[in-house]
């Protein structure tokens, strides 16, 4: 029992290191995708260009599109605007008749962006084509108060793109890259690297934008938390990016019904949705169309980018993160670690590996209980290590004490 508690001290340790860490992340996931706890449904609205609104809108979108997107949404009276998709469009893709029209269709969604209180346009970072010739750097607002190493945050040296230069100053830019570093989208960034510089992501940016925060107001604390004044704090890990809570509800709704529904409005018949239901939203505009789902969700089907940036404002709006049990977690593990040691020490070397794994299914709908409950991961690695030594222990110990 005493080399079950110095060794559990230990991995209690180790599970805040690499690669542990990295397991004891993937379980909190798979606790969030996995509980039934309750929720409160969060006041984000995705906007899906799904495959439908493709065929009647097809991609890439002209000037006109997403104007007619702001014009249908601010009927709706929304707190905040974010545009997923690039501002920026290629004059060589535009039908001919759309393209000498391209000039007016700028004019009009320049409108509607000016009419739009809070509006969030999506940016995309990346690399030259040759490593050697980098572009001048372009000034963008930067987080300064950051603490902590910043060797995990992914970092880009180009602005592959962004909304022109008349748009995106009227706006907040928000970077909407996903680093294909794991196989599963586990984490939605929140900071990126910009030459050196950490930047805001499409999520934080959003949250910012919700919150009314400054860039100067944001606190990050690489492997601890982001901290937006006093508003909102996340948890993240040293890359800066935040796990997320897969069972959080938001709202959903097609570009198509959106603009139905306001043209309804408009004409004074019955809505096919309740304006309500959009008032006072973070209305997000993204792809869900299925040449854009490209991301392993941790809930086994496959998304895209928006659906896992629309998840992350949900989990930040409602705060619905999932907290570290902390040290009353430890003592958690110690203890049942010292009581299995026992329980398998008083009996046949044969039932080792059963109770070892009796043990290990109890202690996995403990913690689904405890998270349900409290939204409290308690450790699976450290509590595994301790259920693997003692079994293997009473295995290679014949002269232990047997009582059955």
């Amino acid at each position: 029992m005493f080399t079950v508690l110095v060794l559990g001290v230990l991995l209690l340790r180790e599970a805040h290191e690499p690669p542990l860490a990295g397991i004891e992340e993937s379980f909190v996931n798979w606790l969030a995708a996995n509980s039934s706890g309750e929720h409160t449904n969060a006041p984000v609205m995705l906007v899906e260009i799904d495959d439908n609104s493709m065929a009647s809108h097809p991609w890439p979108w002209s000037p006109l599109d997403y104007a007619g997107f702001l014009d249908a949404a601010l009927q709706f009276q929304p707190r905040a605007v974010a545009i997923e998709p690039v501002l920026a469009w290629d004059e060589k893709k535009l039908p001919p008749g759309q393209l000498l029209k391209e000039p007016q269709f700028e004019t009009i969604l320049h409108e509607r962006i000016l009419r739009t209180g809070k509006l969030e346009l999506g940016a995309q970072l990346g690399f030259p084509e040759d490593p050697d010739e980098l572009p001048p750097m372009q000034p963008m607002p930067v987080l300064q108060d950051v603490k902590g190493s910043t060797r995990a945050v992914p970092e880009y040296t180009v602005i592959e793109g962004e909304p022109g230069e008349d748009i995106r100053l009227t706006a907040a830019l928000g970077f909407a890259n996903v680093p294909p570093t794991e196989p599963t989208a586990e984490h939605a960034p929140l900071v990126f690297r910009y030459r050196g510089e950490v930047v805001p992501s499409f999520v934080l940016e959003g949250m910012m934008l919700w919150y009314g925060v400054t860039p100067d107001e944001v606190e990050v604390r690489l492997g601890s938390a982001i901290r937006l004044g006093e508003k909102l704090t996340i948890p993240v890990n040293q890359a800066g990016a935040m796990l997320l809570d897969w069972k959080q509800p938001y709202d959903r709704v097609s570009y198509d019904d959106l603009e139905l529904t306001a043209d309804q409005l408009e004409k004074g018949l019955a809505p096919l949705i309740a304006p309500e239901k959009l008032k006072d939203r973070l209305l997000v505009l993204a792809r869900t169309d299925a040449p854009s789902r490209t991301l392993a969700l941790p809930t086994g089907r496959m998304g895209s980018p928006g659906e896992l940036f629309a998840e992350a404002l949900a989990t930040a709006e409602t705060h619905a993160f999932a907290r570290p049990a902390g040290r009353w977690g430890g003592a958690t593990v110690l203890l049942l670690g010292m009581a299995l040691s026992w329980a398998v020490a008083v009996r046949r070397r044969l039932m080792a590996a059963p109770l070892a794994l009796t043990f290990a299914a109890g202690y996995l709908l403990l913690c689904l209980a405890v998270f349900e409950a409290a939204r409290v991961a308690l450790p699976l690695t450290p509590m595994l290590g301790l259920m693997l030594f003692v079994a293997l222990f009473r295995l290679l110990a014949p002269g232990a004490r047997r009582v059955f």
